[in-house]
């Protein structure tokens, strides 16, 4: 079965923007501040006649070549790690080892992810940092549209361990490794988990979905469609190593020119993510992207910001976790509601539009 989003297009407002320009330059200057590289507690290790430093986190093991990378990846692999906890508070975070490395400036020589022992047995996940001076459209292209967070592989690859956990099957190597979302786990939750950390953003993404409620994907669509593709984004320019989407793979997929897996769009940065939503691509001017329709992609990412904390505010963080799991098992949705004694599908999505018109109401005073 086909689903297609309604029409009518949600406008994006220069404040989203903003902000994701001020998350961009914040991000970089904490690698040489003093104070955030002296919180850095990392022990130092030769492998192949290279030294590192490694630090340590629930669910983690972290190497990298400076203190300032560890400043700068380590609080999120931190929040990111807490999230997951209270999501599935009955399944202890997977333990991965990630590798942190700068993107290669063009014209410049390739430099590989720092060495990790060869007895390695946990997942190896390579976290790559943007490059500063890479220009709007080519971060863009490369982050979807509310870009935050460099650990997108982590927090794929964790999520695939707790697929592979519920499931009893073992995951693909690509979505084992991050480099690849893992199609067992919904599209929905790809988005919805890594945004329960995006506190800063909801409300001005609040906002914006209430002043257009009618726009809104169904619930009752929204948790088995596949991730609609970013319009406008040419074919292999959805960023590193992904697919350019079209067509169904598997979970009630998006008729109406909305694509499988094609761009992660889940307000994450990283690599392999979508490309700006409502017309993105290359050569736009910021006064162009300012003006761009919600739409599509972009319109499932800032739906999954809000729902996510909607949905906590509700019921909780394991309810998130236990529609996930319902997901993998093949259980139906309204079995998970049912046995919590909470709203069917079609009141929760009448609620969350009025928690969103009534949060954007209590924002306004």
């Amino acid at each position: 079965m086909k689903f297609t989003v309604r029409g009518r297009a949600i406008a994006l407002s220069t404040v989203v923007l903003a902000f994701t320009a001020a998350c961009s330059r914040g991000t970089r200057s904490i690698e040489t501040d003093p104070r955030a590289l002296a919180a850095v507690h990392a022990d130092v290790r030769v492998v192949a006649g290279e030294t590192t430093l490694v630090a340590h986190g629930q669910g983690y093991e972290l190497v990298a070549r400076s203190r300032g990378e560890i400043a700068r990846v380590q609080p999120e692999l931190d929040r990111d790690a807490a999230a997951l906890e209270r999501v599935f508070p009955t399944d202890s975070v997977a333990s991965i080892v990630v590798t942190v490395r700068h993107a290669t400036p063009p014209g410049k020589p390739y430099v590989a992810a720092p060495h990790t022992p060869s007895e390695t047995r946990a997942p190896v996940v390579d976290v790559v940092l943007p490059d500063p001076n890479a220009k709007d459209d080519e971060r863009n292209r490369r982050g979807g549209l509310f870009t935050r967070s460099d650990v997108l592989p982590a927090e794929r690859a964790w999520l695939s361990a707790h697929a592979s956990e519920v499931t009893r099957k073992p995951a693909p190597r690509t979505a084992a490794k991050g480099e690849a979302e893992d199609t067992r786990v919904p599209a929905w939750a790809e988005d919805v988990i890594p945004s329960l950390t995006a506190d800063s953003l909801v409300d001005r993404v609040t906002t914006e979905l209430a002043a257009h409620a009618d726009a809104l994907i169904p619930l009752s669509q929204f948790f088995t469609m596949e991730r609609p593709t970013f319009a406008g984004v040419p074919t292999g320019q959805r960023g590193e190593g992904r697919p350019s989407g079209g067509g169904s793979t598997g979970r009630g997929g998006m008729g109406g020119g909305m694509g499988g897996r094609g761009g992660m769009g889940g307000m994450r940065g990283g690599t392999g993510r979508g490309g700006m939503g409502g017309g993105g691509g290359q050569g736009r001017s910021q006064a162009n992207r300012e003006s761009m329709p919600l739409m599509g992609g972009a319109l499932f990412e800032a739906q999954s910001i809000a729902l996510g904390h909607y949905l906590v505010s509700r019921e909780g963080y394991d309810f998130i976790g236990a529609l996930m799991d319902a997901q993998l098992t093949s259980v139906p949705i309204d079995s998970v509601l049912a046995k919590r004694n909470t709203l069917t599908v079609p009141q929760m999505d009448a609620d969350f539009r009025r928690w969103l018109v009534d949060r954007a109401a209590a924002l306004s005073r």
